[in-house]
């Protein structure tokens, strides 16, 4: 059962998303800049808000994110979830690359965790998008297997 429920709307500061990543976005123990690049085409970095799950448990998340992702596509076996905090993360790229994120829910039926972090482009078409994917990874607390 959800622990927060939240349909659409703002992540507050205090919350944290899952990002799952690749293995060949996992460099030295960290994540590579690419694993928080647009594609061409999207208007936001799909992530996966923790809290929904659980207030505080961080396995309990974990395993929710697991659930809900594994209807959508298949998870590497060395592949991580890397965790960031909303508050931290915003202040970082604003005072940094002054750009204004936005971490908003999504949810969807098969995954009402699924969140966005909107206020960046692809590359191709942002000048900061690459400064941008490079400070989120670089904000990234915690890394955790995708499959335990």
């Amino acid at each position: 059962m959800a622990y927060q429920s939240l349909e659409r709307g703002t992540l507050s500061s205090q919350h944290n998303v899952a990002r799952y990543c690749r293995r060949r976005w996992i460099m030295h123990g960290g994540v590579s800049r690419d694993a928080f690049l647009l594609r061409e085409g999207e208007s936001y970095l799909s992530t996966n808000w923790l809290e929904h799950f659980h207030e505080s448990d961080r396995q309990a998340q974990l395993t929710g994110i697991r659930d809900a992702l594994a209807s959508k596509f298949t998870m590497d076996a060395d592949g991580r979830f890397a965790i960031l905090n909303v508050g931290h993360a915003i202040h970082r790229i604003m005072s940094w690359h002054g750009v204004q994120l936005r971490f908003q829910a999504l949810g969807q039926a098969h995954d009402p965790s699924h969140t966005g972090i909107f206020g960046y482009g692809p590359a191709t078409v942002d000048p900061k998008a690459n400064d941008v994917a490079r400070s989120l990874a670089a904000s990234v607390r915690e890394l955790h297997p995708a499959i335990p």
